[in-house]
């Protein structure tokens, strides 16, 4: 499940960020590498939110610092 959320994370990242997906990989800093904005977070939260049916916490998603270890914390609240 973690590795297709991560995926889900880079593609979502990506087009927020209007970049190419391929930039991107579960090793992104989301704060030093793509300094990834709060609200930016948010909008791609409610989008997995959506997709996948289910409340993410985003204070635990503040302790992430990459696409990975963020993947993991949406997936151990998804389960």
């Amino acid at each position: 499940m973690k590795n297709e959320i991560e995926a889900k994370l880079i593609e979502k990242t990506a087009k927020v960020l209007n970049v190419d997906p391929s930039t991107l990989s579960g090793n992104t800093n989301i704060k030093t590498d793509i300094d990834l904005k709060s609200l930016e977070m948010v909008g791609i939260i409610s989008q997995l939110e959506e997709e996948y049916d289910c409340y993410i916490k985003y204070t635990e998603l503040m302790h992430a610092n990459t696409i990975s270890e963020a993947a993991q914390i949406i997936a151990e609240q998804i389960e």
